[in-house]
């Protein structure tokens, strides 16, 4: 049976809901895109809220906190006796290696590929059929265990470690001994072409199921009296190891690495996924909090949902009971209905009028091969894109709160909104719901020409869709 996580008042659990709600006032004026948190204080949940139209539900990439949870796998195979840190990584794999290995690859330990002091400047090659292959045979650059780089494919390969020595995947052989007990639900692990889970990047699950991963870890690897982790082994992999001020991302000011985890500020550690996902596990305030985002738009954007934990929630987290309030902790719960993805904020609210407009422009060439578009601007908004060949992409939406519809470039579901910037600006926002993407774009509407700049922000190559297209009416 799943172990439920009693949900409590914040002030129960010695928190304000004031200050939770300063952290939502927050997000909406920073303009950030934030689907979903959670936040636990003494094992019971105190809050929690998803940006509509993603739910409690719904499974989220988590990209590289999957690392984090590759790191307990470790430290449980470790346990069972499957290998060691000290165990070289070569060993494991003769049936992949070159014929002459070279010396730095040959000294690398298990210890190395956790801590990211291995024998290259970053990931290796993920394009091939083999990663692990790449990774091993690919030229090193420095010894192992001198020189902090971030490598994703360091991470893969204690995947692959594990499934060589368990004979099972990862997914599987921690179903039983991880997920089950802590009560994660199904969750989804994507795999390379080997058939080896992404141990750096795959995994999709709840916000819950993180949160109860972060509390596994506040608790010492134990969950309801049953030792889960090995002893000491959350000490170990989330005490710095090794200096990452050389560290390309900024977070937290860069504190530190151990095995998977990054250290934060306030002694506290936390799991990060690219785009804002975080576990952040802050031991004595007896505090895990959850995120999941897209902040891709603006690099290092993640730091901003950090900034806001500490200046507003980890701030209202009182060291002794706090004094219920009826009346902030009512004003937090119709902000936590009212939650939406944050759309731009309009800087003129004078928008066109409301009576239903149709405009076609014919465009110039461009590299989506569109010939037209046509915009509704009413009750009823669209964006109509058509080609030579009489395809036609339609895009839904409307202001001031997203529209579930579809994007018009790949047909994915998507929720979309818009905002005018001015009466001639308007900014068309595309969050795709199962897919790490967005787009954005900022229409310019002239007397008889139309500009449309398209941004894609997210993880799916479509290079091709970071365009301008420029139209000219038929008038």
């Amino acid at each position: 049976m799943k172990h439920q996580l009693e949900r409590v008042k914040p002030e129960q659990a010695g928190i304000s809901s004031a200050g939770l709600g300063k952290f939502l006032d927050y997000i909406e004026d920073m303009n950030i895109n934030l689907h979903s948190f959670m936040l636990l204080r003494y094992g019971h949940i105190a809050a929690e809220g998803y940006y509509k139209p993603f739910h409690r539900h719904l499974l989220h990439p988590i990209f590289s906190v999957s690392k984090s949870i590759t790191s307990a796998a470790v430290g449980i195979a470790i346990q069972e006796g499957l290998f060691s840190l000290q165990d070289r990584v070569i060993d494991f794999f003769q049936d992949k290696l070159a014929e002459d290995v070279h010396p730095y690859t040959a000294m690398m330990q298990v210890k190395h590929l956790l801590s990211m002091q291995t024998v290259h400047p970053g990931s290796t090659d993920t394009q091939g059929e083999d990663w692990v292959y790449s990774f091993l045979n690919t030229p090193p650059s420095y010894p192992p265990g001198t020189i902090f780089a971030y490598d994703t494919t360091a991470t893969h390969t204690l995947c692959a470690i594990i499934q060589r020595t368990s004979g099972q995947t990862v997914l599987d052989y921690l179903r039983p001994r991880l997920f089950d007990p802590i009560g994660i639900g199904q969750i989804e692990w994507e795999s390379c072409p080997q058939q080896i889970n992404k141990g750096g990047s795959g995994i999709w699950c709840t916000t819950e199921d993180m949160a109860r991963f972060g509390q596994l870890y506040l608790q010492d690897g134990i969950w309801d009296g049953k030792r889960i982790l090995p002893k000491g082994w959350v000490e170990r992999s989330t005490s710095k190891i090794v200096d990452n001020s050389n560290a390309k991302a900024l977070l937290d000011g860069r504190q530190g690495y151990g095995y998977q985890f990054w250290r934060c500020r306030n002694d506290a550690y936390c799991a990060f996924g690219m785009g804002g996902q975080f576990i952040v596990v802050v031991p004595h305030k007896q505090i895990v909090f959850v995120t999941t985002a897209n902040t891709l738009q603006n690099r290092d954007e993640h730091q901003l949902i950090l900034n806001g934990f500490w200046e507003y929630i980890y701030a209202a987290a009182a060291d002794e009971p706090v004094q219920d309030n009826p009346l902030q902790y009512r004003r937090l719960l119709k902000q936590i209905e009212r939650l939406q993805l944050v759309l731009p904020k309009s800087l003129d609210r004078a928008a066109p009028a409301e009576e239903t407009t149709k405009r076609k422009y014919i465009l110039n060439s461009n590299p989506l091969g569109y010939t037209s578009c046509e915009i509704t601007l009413g009750p009823t908004p669209e964006l109509k894109f058509c080609t030579d060949q009489r395809r036609v992409t339609i895009c839904s939406f409307s202001f001031d709160q997203p529209l579930i519809g579809t994007d018009p470039f790949f047909g994915f579901e998507a929720a979309c909104g818009a905002s005018w910037m001015d009466s001639q600006t308007m900014i068309v926002q595309m969050q795709l719901l199962n897919q790490m993407q967005m787009f954005l774009l900022t229409c310019r509407f002239e007397d008889h020409f139309l500009v449309i700049q398209v941004k894609p922000i997210g993880t799916m190559k479509c290079g091709h869709i970071d365009c301008v297209l420029i139209g000219n009416t038929q008038d």
